[in-house]
């Protein structure tokens, strides 16, 4: 099933990032233990959809699509593995646009850029496909399609 799952995001077109962004806990409020507490699935997904909405905001133009893996770290800290399609493509400074735009409100940003197909294909297969029973995956935009319209495709 991981194996199909990454053939098939990684068919949906061109992909421009991929990464990690996960929480800083030392900013995060705490328990009457001082101890940090992690956001909950609800509030780190609106986390995630706020950033994605905000991006358009850093790099002048919308996020086309995204696959956003919701995952838990074996202390229970949710983190994301997202993978972007850009409006235009890449043209210099996403990544620390968009990664300078998670560190600021949340903790670390880890993006990369997928340098051929395969590459994506596996980050999809591993991440996007793994814990599902405990995570969840994001589907971005929230309507429409994440395909790269192909009309010799029938797409």
């Amino acid at each position: 099933m991981a194996e199909a799952w990454g053939e098939w995001v990684a068919g949906l077109g061109e992909w421009h990032l991929f990464g990690g962004l996960t929480y800083d806990q030392r900013r995060r409020r705490v328990d009457a233990q001082s101890m940090p507490v992690p956001p909950g699935a609800d509030t780190a997904k609106g986390h995630i959809v706020k950033w994605l909405e905000e991006a358009p905001k850093r790099i002048g133009r919308p996020v086309e699509a995204a696959v956003v893996a919701l995952e838990y770290q074996r202390n229970g800290w949710p983190h994301f593995h997202p993978l972007l399609r850009l409006a235009g493509g890449l043209q210099g400074g996403e990544l620390q646009q968009l990664g300078g735009a998670w560190f600021r409100d949340h903790g670390y940003g880890r993006l990369e850029v997928p340098r051929e197909r395969a590459a994506v294909c596996l980050y999809a297969s591993k991440y996007l496909s793994k814990d599902l029973d405990r995570g969840d995956v994001l589907f971005w935009p929230r309507s429409g399609s994440l395909s790269v319209h192909q009309p010799w495709l029938g797409g």
